[in-house]
């Protein structure tokens, strides 16, 4: 009976962690307008001390700076730069290069200016096609008009099939993870393509991120979403008084709430989004902004915390018992808002069904616990019985947490002492978190695919690790060792741009067969265009049925006819039918926005709408 309590404490801990149109038709012959700004430039600034005269480069997308001699010293002058010029090498030129979103509109000179697509041949508008290109343009411009809650990423229930008044905001719970894959893509656009549109998409989003950890107000915990009470009714429905784990404060000048109790895999797709933004802005402030998310995170996350109060509640021989003892920890993120009498609080089961492991809580701290039994083996009574509870997914989240921090203050001035402890600490345990990435298994294969997000959870951490570290052997370890082995055998031909791109663009060489390739990208250019409504799907007598999987196919089916979902490649790829219609209910494109420029980024997607890009036009 005592392992039989062990076990289930282990299995609920595990399952608690884990959480669960386009722009209006132009005229090819119209040209764009000029900007707020346009012209030749400002007449410069001098100024950020000596450096060599002749020298010059970037000060950012819109500004360069040349080295010259003022008052007999050698002092650096930046310049704004012109009309459609940008800043990408060392100085201003002439390019396209996208300016905004696809039926954006802004007032500038007393005039309405519309944002459309210009073509560099024709020197005017054109209408926007039905490529792989523009139609990432088409999904960027229906998402911030339609799915940003807050500036956070999320479904929209709309009040009729016109899709243009909002009903409600859904899917919110999950907000935290899919904002930050946005980030994430905007970043691999911005990183591809220079656009200024991206980059200020960039820089947006990493305030909309650094939010969520600063309304908590505590050092490395991190909502779900967060949203003013007053203002928008929409926003302020968000809001369930009765609901524990919402939490109301004073934010941003005025009444607030945000959603916590934030399961590992919200961290894990924000970790992804600053991995990749950091290097996308050259803004100190918005970069200052990612240090100091990554460094909060990383400080609580090495601390050895000693004697910490854990209440356990559990159900045996018949009733329900309860244990206040004492854990030591590391790894953890303390949460004193939801602690139970200042106690972190484990339930195992619900009050309902004590077996029922999924239901159970942990309130009181944010865990990535590479092995549970260093924390259940300390239970009294219980932990001789405890065996080792390995957990690849948390290992791997550690090792892109302390990458990310370390990448974040490489050179930067009042980080020595945080760096030297991180990286004590990484160095110490880095072999052994390696040793468990390697026990990584999807154990839901012969299950009909149920909880296939693990796999993307898995996924983000793993492309942040690689993306980041420079340390060739751990990197050639993770790429043979854990994404070719033991990752990637679960997806073949599953045809998911995410995690092929992924793979391809990070992994060894040939990991991704080049047919395979072909055919994902193939099937990606299909990927239906925006509103991504819940509309009715019925594959059945278009794919091979599987027998022991109901509603299931036992090949892929394409993406053009998948089931829409909120984040597609978070869903295996056989189900046949959509058993959730409802033509108001509308999913962000965010999983096409990260498989495309994922692609682009990785130079497996071609560029099929070269010399175009996004203009303001009256």
């Amino acid at each position: 009976m005592r392992r039989a309590l062990c076990f289930g404490l282990a299995l609920s801990l595990v399952s608690i962690s884990c959480g669960s149109g386009g722009s209006p038709a132009a005229d090819d012959d119209d040209t764009p307008d000029s900007g707020p700004g346009d012209g030749d430039g400002d007449g410069g600034d001098a100024g950020g001390g000596p450096c060599a005269p002749g020298t010059r480069g970037c000060a950012g997308i819109d500004r360069q700076w040349e080295c010259q001699v003022v008052a007999g010293a050698p002092t650096r002058v930046e310049t704004a730069c012109g009309a459609y010029a940008y800043c990408t090498a060392d100085r201003c030129e002439p390019g396209c290069l996208d300016e905004c979103a696809l039926g954006e509109t802004r007032t500038n000179g007393g005039a309405t200016q519309v944002c459309g697509l210009y073509a560099e041949s024709s020197g005017g508008f054109v209408t926007p096609g039905d490529g792989m290109h523009d139609l990432a343009r088409r999904h960027l411009a229906w998402i911030r008009a339609h799915h940003l809650a807050n500036g956070y990423i999320a479904n929209t229930l709309f009040t009729s099939q016109a899709y243009t008044a909002h009903a409600a905001y859904t899917g919110t719970v999950d907000a935290a993870e899919w904002t930050g894959v946005y980030l994430a893509a905007e970043a691999l656009r911005a990183r591809t393509t220079r656009s200024p549109d991206a980059i200020r998409g960039v820089e947006a989003t990493i305030e909309r991120i650094y939010q969520l950890f600063d309304i908590t107000g505590q050092p490395g915990y991190m909502a779900r979403i967060w949203a003013p009470l007053g203002g928008d009714p929409l926003l302020a429905a968000l809001y369930d008084p009765a609901d524990t784990s919402h939490f109301t404060t004073t934010f941003g000048g005025g009444p607030a709430f945000f959603h916590a109790w934030t399961s590992r895999d919200m961290y894990a797709g924000v970790a992804l989004g600053l991995a990749l933004a950091y290097d996308a802005t050259t803004s100190e402030g918005h970069r200052a902004m990612v240090r100091t998310i990554a460094v909060d995170l990383a400080r609580e996350l090495v601390r050895d915390r000693v004697d910490v109060p854990v209440r356990l509640r559990y159900h045996l021989l018949g009733s329900w018992q309860t244990m206040d003892t004492t854990y030591d920890l590391r790894h953890v993120v303390l949460v004193p808002d939801e602690m139970v009498d200042g106690r972190i609080y484990i339930q195992v089961g619900s009050t309902d069904d004590p077996s029922d492991y999924g239901a159970s809580e942990l309130r009181g701290a944010r865990e990535f616990v590479p092995d549970m039994r260093t924390v259940l083996g300390q239970t009294p009574g219980l932990g001789p019985l405890v065996p080792a509870i390995p957990r690849p997914g948390s290992a791997l989240m550690l090792a892109s947490f302390m990458e990310l921090a370390l990448h974040v203050t490489e050179g930067v001035p009042g980080f020595d002492a945080d760096r030297a402890a991180i990286r004590a600490h990484y160095d110490a345990e880095r072999s052994a978190w390696l040793a468990v990435m390697k026990q990584y298994a999807y154990h839901n294969e012969e299950n009909c695919w149920t909880q296939y997000f693990g796999l993307t959870i898995a996924h983000h951490p793993l492309y942040a690790l690689l993306h980041l570290t420079d340390d060739a052997a751990f990197a050639q370890e993770l790429r043979s060792g854990v994404l070719a082995a033991r990752m990637r055998p679960f997806v073949v031909d599953h045809h998911n741009p995410y995690f092929d791109y992924a793979a391809a663009g990070e992994g060894p060489a040939g990991l991704v067969p080049a047919a395979e390739l072909a055919a994902t990208t193939s099937q990606l250019a299909g990927f239906v265009a925006p509103p991504k409504a819940a509309r009715p799907v019925d594959n059945r007598g278009a794919y091979p049925a599987n027998a022991s999987c109901p509603g299931q196919s036992t090949m892929a089916v394409s993406i053009a006819d998948r089931v829409p979902q909120d984040f597609l490649w978070q869903h295996h790829p056989f189900r046949l039918t959509n058993e959730f219609v409802h033509r108001e209910h509308v999913y962000p494109g965010t999983d096409y926005l990260i498989g495309y420029w994922l692609g682009r980024y990785h130079e497996l997607v071609a560029d099929d709408r070269p010399g175009t890009c996004t203009r303001w036009r009256t």
